[in-house]
């Protein structure tokens, strides 16, 4: 037995526990900074600030244990990196691309008659509601 490894049992929430502690930590120094020492800039009023001593001293000590037990944690640890994944070769398809319909070409005087044909229509509903706006 005397050859057998140390093996350490590391809690799995460890990082959270160092984060409480941490806060913890914060929380105490506050008390204690609102306490009778620091407003009175004198360390004979310690005893008036036991308790937020107490729970500095016992965060403190909390925090410094979980941050060992952390570092001993993912000292042995390999870095994680993500994992790329396979590519897939894919064969090239024939791409068919769209094409617009052809727009039959018009000749200046095909333009000409059709603009003159749309005037005349457009003369002859005026005569209409011209008409029927008189009777």
């Amino acid at each position: 037995m005397a050859n057998e490894a140390l093996i350490t049992k590391i809690p799995h929430d460890i990082e959270y526990r160092v984060i409480g502690n941490a806060l913890g930590l914060l929380i105490a120094s506050g008390g204690l900074l609102a306490g009778a020492m620091v407003t009175e800039r004198n360390l004979d009023y310690w005893q008036e600030d036991i308790v937020p001593l107490g729970l500095l001293l016992f965060m403190g000590f909390r925090l410094v244990r979980n941050l060992i037990a952390t570092m001993t944690l993912y000292q042995d640890e390999a870095p994680i990196h993500p994992k790329a994944a396979p590519r897939e070769s894919v064969a090239a398809e024939p791409l068919v691309m769209p094409q617009l319909p052809q727009v039959p070409g018009y000749t200046p005087d095909q333009v000409v008659e059709e603009v003159v044909k749309r005037i005349e229509a457009q003369k002859a509903e005026q005569a209409k509601k011209v008409g029927k706006a008189h009777n």
